[in-house]
């Protein structure tokens, strides 16, 4: 194989995936996410980012506002992050990841409000930061990961190709009432093909060589 056609195959691996444009839903223009777990709100995801925007409330131990979702992992793509990227408590002035919301994900079409062990994983997630301070990120698919933590089935890896549905809500502590505002981002990647791997390292040898033998 030569060097030309090597980098050709090289520069067409490493290009995006159909558009890997952003998905945004917005509850402000898209419309109120579903407070129901038989009927989630249906979103569309495409391949890259996939930002959900939206807001929870909870007073005295009670959810008064939830959001549920339901998505489709295409054929040939998987699941392979789920960060909260950005999150106001509208001027409660909680420190840092002192509040802890509840999510929940199912690998259906709906899901059990009632009864947390159908849940596929489930867990609580708050605000962190990789930057002290200055950026908010928070891993809640390795949060999920690490679950179930009221039961459920629990998952390892990456999620794959199939049907979801995931649920947020904040519950507030005893004597509190919170407006949580949050953008979750879910990403979704192309499964790589059998030999990518190898022809991307080939490609990388080639070119290494390539540029010690002008030197």
């Amino acid at each position: 194989m030569t060097f030309r056609r090597v980098a050709t195959l090289f520069a067409a691996l490493t290009l995006p995936f159909g558009t890997a444009k952003a998905l945004n839903w917005n509850e402000l223009s898209n419309g109120d996410l579903s407070g129901n777990g038989s009927s989630p709100t249906s979103i569309l995801f495409s391949n890259g980012s996939n930002l959900i925007e939206g807001t929870i409330s909870g007073s005295n131990g009670v959810a008064t506002d939830v959001d549920i979702w339901t998505f489709t992992i295409a054929a040939g793509y998987y699941l392979t992050g789920i960060n909260l990227v950005s999150y106001s408590d509208n001027g409660f002035g909680a420190p840092l990841g002192s509040i802890s919301s509840f999510m929940a994900i199912d690998d259906a079409t709906t899901i059990n409000t009632s009864d947390p062990s159908l849940h596929l994983s489930n867990g609580l997630w708050n605000e962190q930061s990789a930057d002290g301070g200055a950026t908010t990120f928070t891993d809640m698919l390795a949060i999920l990961r690490a679950g179930p933590a009221f039961g459920g089935t629990g998952f390892s890896g990456s999620p794959g190709a199939g049907d979801y549905t995931f649920w947020v809500q904040e519950t507030a502590s005893p004597g509190n009432s919170l407006n949580i505002s949050y953008c979750i981002d879910f990403v979704v990647t192309p499964v790589p093909e059998p030999g990518s791997a190898v022809l991307l390292a080939a490609a990388g040898i080639l070119m290494m060589i390539r540029r010690r033998s002008r030197l």
